[in-house]
């Protein structure tokens, strides 16, 4: 009866664990935007509202349309915070149902927007002390450009995340419970996206528990400010805090950028092994 027992517990552990680790069958993201195209009186109409607090970029590109000579070539708008853009042009004989784009590009932030360097708080709460498992250029995962400077913080499951600087809530995923060590699990990652508007800059929280966020989209937050709970989903080799710092990039992407803390300690100079704690190297 035990053997039989323990065997059951086996099986059932062993299936649990592999059903942990499958992809997952939905794909979340991390802010939605209004977008509608008519076609009404002959007239291409599209609106588009930004609802964050920070610019967006757009392009649009429809083959039906620059081929009726709508529109020369891909639409680029760029969206000021909460606010919205109307483009209307007028074409007759359209056929309703093909006005619409078969290219939606959107990204965060305004490449022409100047960045002022500023010193961030350590991303949680004074007095605790992280050693750092990845530093820049490390050879793990900061090895793109959307992760080159990057700093990785041995924070445990549960572990309390705080805003690097006053912002605003711009990008939140919440509903991924499980990560793997494995590339494919790049786009599964439970993270917070902040924009610093006096700055320009924009910092990332990366690999939160599931229903690890405490703010939502929309939220103004304060620097130090209790923001989100530490985990392991997403591309893990465990569980951490992956802290970045991105400004916007011509390639309609954002690029990660060298930064520093307060005291002005550069994240450039920060090792593998060093240990932080209130803002000092030990």
């Amino acid at each position: 009866m035990r053997v039989s027992k323990a065997i059951f517990i086996f099986i059932y552990l062993f299936f649990s664990f592999c059903n942990a680790q499958e992809l997952p069958g939905e794909k979340y993201y991390q802010f939605s935007l209004d977008f509608k195209t008519t076609y009404e009186n002959d007239t291409v109409a599209i609106v588009l509202y930004n609802p964050l607090s920070c610019p967006l970029r757009i392009n649009l590109f429809s083959d039906y349309l620059k081929e009726n000579q709508v529109i020369d070539d891909t639409l680029k708008f760029v969206i000021h915070e909460n606010s919205e853009k109307i483009f209307k042009a007028y074409k007759r004989n359209l056929v309703k149902e093909k006005v619409n784009f078969s290219s939606v590009i959107i990204s965060l932030g305004d490449e022409n927007k100047k960045i002022t360097p500023t010193n961030l708080a350590l991303p949680f709460p004074q007095g605790k002390m992280y050693r750092i498992m990845q530093s820049d250029n490390g050879s793990f995962s900061h090895d793109s450009d959307y992760s080159r400077y990057a700093i990785d913080f041995n924070m445990k499951t549960g572990d309390t995340v705080t805003s690097a600087d006053d912002g605003f809530v711009v990008g939140v995923i919440k509903d991924y419970e499980f990560g793997k060590e494995d590339r494919q699990w790049i786009p599964y990652a439970n993270y917070i996206t902040l924009y610093h508007p006096h700055s320009g800059i924009f910092t990332q929280y990366v690999h939160l528990k599931k229903g690890g966020s405490l703010v939502k989209v929309g939220d103004a937050v304060k620097r130090n400010q209790p923001i989100g709970l530490s985990g392991a989903t997403g591309f893990v080799s465990g569980e951490h805090l992956h802290f970045n710092v991105l400004v916007p990039d011509k390639n309609m992407t954002l690029k990660s950028v060298p930064f520093t803390f307060e005291n002005n300690i550069s994240s450039k100079s920060l090792k593998k092994n060093m240990k932080m704690t209130n803002l000092k190297i030990r």
